[in-house]
């Protein structure tokens, strides 16, 4: 990748998120530091407002100001009421203090773009003027999602609005990121037309070649502890601890998803794991049962990262079926049942073709993120009227 502009020149990003972005471990904070990686590929100096959210210990402090080239934190106030419904109000979310301080730092560092993440953070963009270039990552669409956990049976969770107060968030920004194609048309059909379709994707650490060949197989999960995750493998491992031709293989589940799972035969709850890198070395294929959720599943995008393949069901590859060139088991059933027939009667020639299989999806993954992230780079140099360099 090309640099934008020469170091002395850099222009500056202010960089506002509620995550704990270090160490990365939500798929959230993974999806922002793409983005800080992105803007500093292509010359941008990125300033960290954090608005703490998730917790502030020295160590972290460290890491951020090692991170970014200047780090403030705010302490939340916002109420984060929620409505009738489970219909939440943008200005119920947001953090009144935010633009003050966004401001002094404005004042002292002049920035050409301001980035915020979640559609509830757009308001601050309306402290801006048109001199600064702003962008909103929406991370998902949130215009009636409680509607999904409703219909599955689900208490809603975390955040949903309407879609006035979207739209009108979204009229903020004069660009609105969407981590999936489908949410990206979505979003156009609804009559907005600064949408800019940027794929998740991490940097490629590891090759698609079997870990330990000739030795069983280890399959793995990780994932966060929410209600979708927890109702997707409790769907899979009830299949797949009934099943008499179950092969022997183990399951490793990380994150906090393992704190709701109890023991059962062949598969270890390792909990929070500190590198990602160790974990995916640990195991063969990965899965991801998925029965319904919201946005881009980013835990079946991640493992390809570490040459491992994926088996998931369709709601596990949402936004990803253009790309996807593995298999797809219709249920969290139908994937024990792939799984059992496949692995009891050739295992390894099973993952070598799968192996196959992830690594040509990785290509088209690819190939689709290179043709966004120039799409991305060339709108923000026209934008910014600044040069592309060679």
């Amino acid at each position: 990748m090309t640099a934008l502009l020469e170091p002395s020149r850099a222009p500056r990003v202010l960089l506002v998120s509620f995550n704990r972005l270090l160490p990365a471990d939500q798929g959230n904070a993974r999806r922002i530091l793409q983005l800080v990686r992105l803007y500093e590929a292509l010359g941008f100096s990125i300033d960290l407002l954090y608005h703490c959210e998730e917790g502030l210990d020295p160590g972290l402090l460290r890491g951020l100001q090692k991170r970014f080239a200047m780090v403030r934190v705010l302490e939340s106030r916002a109420t984060k009421r929620i409505g009738p419904n489970h219909v939440c109000r943008l200005l119920d979310w947001y953090d009144p203090q935010l633009h003050a301080v966004a401001a002094e730092m404005h004042r002292l560092r002049r920035y050409q773009v301001v980035h915020v993440n979640y559609v509830w953070y757009a308001p601050l963009l309306r402290h801006f003027g048109p001199d600064v270039l702003k962008v909103l990552d929406s991370h998902d669409i949130f215009a009636d999602r409680a509607l999904a956990y409703q219909q599955a049976g689900l208490a809603p969770a975390w955040f949903s609005t309407s879609l006035q107060q979207e739209d009108e968030a979204f009229g903020w920004a004069d660009a609105v990121l969407a981590i999936q194609r489908d949410e990206a048309r979505a979003m156009a059909a609804r009559g907005h037309r600064h949408i800019l379709f940027l794929p998740y994707l991490e940097p490629q650490v590891g090759h698609f070649t079997p870990r330990r060949p000739g030795e069983p197989l280890v399959l793995g999960y990780l994932g966060s502890g929410n209600d979708w995750n927890i109702r997707s493998l409790r769907a899979f491992l009830v299949a797949w601890q009934a099943r008499s031709d179950r092969p022997p293989v183990q399951l490793l589940v990380a994150g906090g998803i393992s704190r709701h799972l109890s023991e059962q035969p062949g598969v270890v709850r390792l909990g929070f794991v500190q590198e990602l890198q160790t974990f995916y070395g640990a195991i063969d294929i990965a899965i991801n049962p998925m029965v319904g959720g919201t946005g881009l599943k980013i835990k079946t995008v991640e493992p390809l990262s570490f040459g491992r393949p994926v088996l998931a069901t369709p709601a596990g590859i949402q936004g990803l079926s253009e790309v996807w060139r593995l298999p797809v088991a219709e249920s969290a059933e139908a994937l024990a049942e792939l799984l059992c027939q496949t692995l009891s009667v050739h295992p390894n020639q099973a993952l070598e073709g799968w192996l196959a299989q992830a690594e040509a999806t990785r290509r088209a993954l690819d190939t689709q993120f290179d043709q966004q992230r120039q799409r991305f780079s060339g709108w923000l140099s026209q934008r910014l009227s600044l040069p592309l360099l060679p």
